[in-house]
């Protein structure tokens, strides 16, 4: 019953925050955001710290405002979200510019299917969206929520346009047969995964998942990295799609896969570097070093 209340009030608040003008939406988001980042003590450190290791020669001041900056886009992007879930597919394409479809168009012309790599980056469950919205057959591999009823009101939302999530936890057994349909496979790379491998991001050994790499070499599928980023602060946007070029597998299974994240990681480092406020600063990236201190000074390791 608490389930289905807490999924039923988040339908009337996103209904309510439909009608109101998304970019009105946006900057009420960004206040309560910029407001979050004095209240919320624990993940203002997160993101401090994780910008101090990023980039340590900036001045502590320039630190303190992305930190700010970063809870403000996060609070832009929670506010759009009813827009980005409940508007129509025609407003929704006016807002995006694509660039980079054509290497896609071609890479899926061959039939072996997409892997597509993404960060937290701006308003990323739009760039998720944005694929099924072109007309893109999509499977997007998302953690479930702990709330079923809100669950199944979300996954409804990201499903509209023809886009299949797939829960992390099941088995992949879809995926060989997906890519041989010429479908898309879509997952975040920059989250810690405590069962992951430390790879370099951003110049520092950051738990993460081999399942792209692994997923690439064993079928020949193709990889591309996807970021949206916002066009000043309002809700118009650019959808970038990249091809990634991996390194040739030599035949050690953990080092090729290794090497390959490093290579899509690294793909995102000069969109971060742009406009650092727009990634999410405050998720624990490099948990991994706090918790193995021997790793700390490791940067572009072996595994």
């Amino acid at each position: 019953m608490t389930h289905n209340l807490s999924e039923l009030a988040v339908r009337l608040l996103f209904w309510i925050i439909r009608l109101m003008p998304v970019r009105l939406v946006g900057a009420i988001g960004a206040g309560i955001g910029r407001v979050s980042a004095l209240l919320d003590r624990r993940h203002r450190r997160i993101a401090f710290r994780n910008l101090t290791r990023i980039y340590p020669e900036r001045p502590r001041r320039w630190r303190h405002r992305m930190t700010r900056e970063s809870f403000a886009e996060l609070g832009r992007t929670v506010f759009e979200l009813p827009h980005v879930y409940l508007r129509s597919r025609e407003f929704l394409r006016s807002r995006v510019s694509v660039e980079g479809e054509e290497p896609l168009h071609r890479a899926m012309a061959e039939g072996r299917g997409a892997i597509l790599v993404a960060c937290h980056h701006s308003n990323w469950e739009f760039g998720a969206l944005m694929f099924s919205i072109l007309g893109w057959p999509t499977n997007i591999i998302y953690r479930r929520l702990n709330n079923p009823a809100l669950d199944r009101f979300l996954k409804t939302c990201r499903e509209r346009f023809g886009a299949q999530l797939r829960d992390r936890n099941q088995s992949l057994r879809w995926l060989p047969k997906s890519l041989k349909e010429g479908d898309l496979a879509a997952i975040m790379i920059d989250q810690h995964l405590s069962t992951g491998t430390p790879v370099p991001f951003l110049g520092h050994l950051a738990s993460t998942t081999l399942f792209p790499a692994i997923y690439t070499y064993k079928y020949h599928t193709p990889v591309f990295g996807v970021a949206l980023h916002r066009i000043g602060r309002g809700f118009r946007f650019r959808l970038q799609i990249w091809p990634i070029d991996l390194p040739a597998p030599t035949g050690n299974k953990d080092a090729d896969a290794f090497h390959a994240m490093s290579a899509m990681a690294d793909s995102f480092a000069s969109t971060i570097h742009a406009r650092p406020e727009l990634w999410l600063w405050s998720h624990r990236r490099w948990l991994v070093l706090e918790q193995e201190k021997e790793l700390a000074d490791a940067v572009y390791g072996t595994p």
